[in-house]
C-alpha cells in the first residue's frame, strides 16, 4: 500500500475555548445523535419510525493551567464555574498535506469536572476532565447536523 502523505494527528488540532486558543489540553471528544425508534401497527414489521430527541456532548482533558484560565473564564457572568452563559468550541484540523476541517460546537454548557490530585511517580499531575453538553447542532466542517430552529440561543 502507498503512502499518500501525512493525515491529520494531535499536532494538526487547535481548540478555541472562550479564553483563546487552548495549549494546554491533552484530549477532545465530541460527537452527536438523533435515534429513531420503529413505529409498529398490525404485523411484526415496522410501519415507519419515529424521531427521538437530538443530543450532542464532548469531553475534553486539560492540564491544570489550561483549567485555571477555563474556569476564571466560566466565573465571569455570575462568579460560579456552572452558572456560565454557553459558550462555543471550535475545533480546527489543519496540515500541508489535508484540507482545512473546522468542526463548531455551539451553546456549550459545562456539566462535569473530574481529577485533580496526583500520586507519586505520575509524570502528568492534577489533569482535569472536563465533560459539556452541546445545546445546538454540531456543524461538522460547515455541515450542520441538524437544521437549527429559531431559539433564545441563535
Amino acid at each position: 500500500m502507498a503512502i499518500n502523505g501525512r493525515n491529520y494527528d494531535w499536532e494538526d488540532i487547535s481548540v478555541q475555548l472562550p479564553h483563546g486558543e487552548s495549549v494546554g489540553i491533552t484530549e477532545i471528544k465530541y460527537g452527536d445523535e438523533q435515534g429513531i425508534e420503529a413505529r409498529y401497527g398490525k404485523g411484526s414489521i415496522p410501519r415507519g419510525f419515529g424521531r427521538k430527541n437530538y443530543s450532542a456532548s464532548g469531553s475534553m482533558v486539560l492540564d491544570r493551567d489550561e483549567w485555571e484560565r477555563l474556569k476564571k473564564e466560566l466565573a465571569r457572568d455570575n462568579g460560579d464555574i456552572y452558572g456560565h452563559k454557553p459558550f462555543p468550541i471550535v475545533v480546527h484540523y489543519a496540515n500541508d498535506d489535508m484540507g482545512s476541517v473546522t468542526d463548531v460546537l455551539k451553546n456549550c454548557k459545562v456539566t462535569k469536572f473530574d481529577g485533580g490530585g496526583g500520586s507519586q511517580g505520575d509524570d502528568k499531575v492534577a489533569s482535569i476532565t472536563c465533560e459539556f453538553t452541546i445545546l445546538s447542532p454540531i456543524s461538522w466542517n460547515g455541515t450542520p447536523a441538524k437544521a437549527e430552529v429559531k431559539s433564545y440561543m441563535s
